[in-house]
Order: C-alpha cells, then structure tokens, then sequence
C-alpha cells in the first residue's frame, strides 16, 4: 500500500457518515431516486458529484441494521476517491485525472461496521475475554476478507484488495476497504455482496446492486 492509499483510507474513514438505513427483514430498498438520478447522462461539478455519491436516495452506500450495530457498505468511484485523495490541495486537472486513473479496473467499497447504542471500541463490545478482543482484531486483519465475496449469477468473486486500518483510539466503529477486479465480473449486471459476519455473529449480510448502478453516473465538468 502506498502512502496516498494511507491518507485517502483515513480521510474516508473520518467523513463517511450513515446515509440509507435498510432493515434486516426488509424485501427490498427504498425506490425513492434523487433528481440527479433521473438524468444520470447530464454533467455537474466535482462538488455535486461528491454530494450524489453520497445522497442516500442514490443507493450507492446502503446499511443494514441488525439489533446494535450498523453494518454500512459505501461505494467509491474512482472520482470520488481522487476527490478525498486530493481534497486538501491545489490540483490541477490533469493531476486529478492522473489520481482517477490510479484506481481504473477494481470497484471499491467501504465496509463499516458502527455500533448503534453504548460507548467505546466496537471490537470491545460484548467481550467475553481480553483473547477474544486480539481473535477480533487479527479476524479484521487477516481472515475477514474471506467472509466478503461479491456473487453475480453462479459465480462468487472474492475480494482482491482488502484492508483493515486499525485506528487506535477509542471508536464505536470499525472500516475496511475493498476492491473487486473489474474484469471477473460484469458490472452492467445486477450483483450481490454478501459479508458473512463472524466477529458479531449476525451471520449473512447481504447488499444489492442494481443494473449499471456503478457505472450509469453523471459527468463531471469544471475539475
């Protein structure tokens, strides 16, 4: 991992907020679309862009709520990631381009796991011992990635960049950042990421993404 990986991977983990609430239970999402998604050929600045991906009637970041805790997978364009990558500087067009072109060809997505109710570290939640609270941290660390896998038709995609980014202080949440290979699966088709949750045993999570979702996005001018 470099270190603009590091930077971009804190900066969301610090910003991204709960935009769509779906409960476990529930047949479907909400239909509800913002007015942006009725013309998703049209273009718009950066900032509104950014505004669009993370407008909850986008449903491009979703949560599933199961009794104390949130469990919210958010997807991030490539723009938008440049965007967070770069937000704090003077860039160019050409550079924003260049950022862009550094995540082409995976699908990212952010995983967070938030504890609804309570205080403290959500790795600490419920302990029933001090070994139990390291199993979950090496579970995040090097075995979790195992329990999240994309399935699209009979084909089941696993993850191929997974990172857990410890933040040592006292959190109600903790995040992750995926990626799929573009090539192993077809975006234009409906899709499923299901994470199998071991660390609460909530057991299987499932979040779906309708047809052309990740790639029907408006334009962006004036970068």
């Amino acid at each position: 991992m470099n270190k603009s990986y590091y930077i971009l991977f804190f900066v969301f983990a610090v910003i991204v907020s709960c935009n769509e609430t779906d409960k476990v239970g529930d047949t479907s999402l909400s239909n509800s679309k913002s007015t942006e998604l009725h013309n998703i050929n049209s273009s718009m600045s950066l900032d509104r862009f950014v505004e669009f991906v993370a407008n909850k009637e986008n449903q491009l970041t979703k949560n599933k709520e199961i009794s104390d805790i949130n469990f919210q997978l958010a997807f991030m364009p490539k723009e938008y990631l440049a965007y967070l990558e770069l937000k704090n500087e003077n860039y160019s067009k050409e550079q924003f381009a260049k950022t862009a072109s550094h995540y082409e060809g995976m699908s990212y997505f952010n995983l967070r796991l938030h504890l609804l109710k309570g205080q403290g570290e959500l790795l600490k939640y419920n302990l029933s011992s001090g070994q139990q609270y390291e199993a979950r941290i090496k579970y995040m660390s090097f075995e979790m990635q195992k329990d999240v896998f994309l399935v699209q038709g009979n084909d089941t995609l696993l993850p191929g960049m997974f990172h857990f980014e410890r933040i040592f202080e006292v959190a109600p949440y903790a995040t992750v950042m995926l990626a799929f290979d573009n090539a192993k699966f077809n975006q234009e088709e409906e899709f499923t990421i299901v994470y199998n949750d071991k660390l609460f045993n909530k057991g299987f999570i499932k979040y779906n993404y309708k047809n052309n979702q990740l790639i029907d996005l408006p334009n962006i001018t004036g970068v």
